[in-house]
């Protein structure tokens, strides 16, 4: 437990204290297209920041498996957390969501089932359905369907990775996790 704890104090730090930019943003801009630059864009700074972040990680990790699409997969990074777009978090509130899902998991689940419905719990059912509403967002636009798929069940706390899913959600989990 106090290993997460430390893991989680290490991202908040991060948060406040990385900015997101102008090279950040060309990197982004050299990926994505206009449409999905559009989407990306309106990411608050510090989850576009987190979103180069594990782009810039996947490409890391996929040195390992020159055979994939290097490119979807940073793409795929890139877009990974689209789905908070309806969130609207600021650093702390985020870090308050993150602290309460992972060290209050039931009744952090409860209360996100609750957001479909009540508006009092909505970020809670934003955040931990962010890969759903982050697929559907995809899809309008048109974007592949594997790329939508991995945005839908790129959380492994809503859903675990399996032998039959591919190996480019398992860079994208690993990436996100670091």
């Amino acid at each position: 437990m106090f290993a997460r704890l430390k893991h989680r104090l290490c991202q908040f730090y991060r948060g406040l204290f990385s900015a997101y930019t102008v090279a950040d943003e060309s990197f982004a801009h050299s990926y994505l297209n206009s449409e999905e630059m559009s989407l990306f864009n309106q990411l608050p700074s510090f989850e576009k920041k987190h979103s180069v972040t594990v782009a810039r990680r996947i490409q890391e990790l996929a040195t390992y498996n020159p055979e994939l699409d290097q490119r979807k997969l940073v793409k795929l990074g890139l877009l990974h957390d689209i789905g908070k777009l309806s969130e609207r978090n600021t650093i702390p509130s985020k870090a308050l969501l993150v602290i309460f899902r992972y060290f209050f998991p039931g009744w952090f689940d409860q209360l996100a089932e609750k957001g479909k419905k009540d508006g009092r719990f909505r970020k809670l059912y934003i955040h931990k359905h962010h890969g759903a509403i982050g697929a559907e967002l995809l899809a309008r636009i048109g974007e592949s369907s594997e790329i939508v798929l991995m945005v839908k069940k790129h959380d492994p706390l809503v859903e675990p990775f399996s032998p039959s899913d591919p190996i480019e959600l398992k860079i994208l989990q690993d990436a996100d996790s670091y």
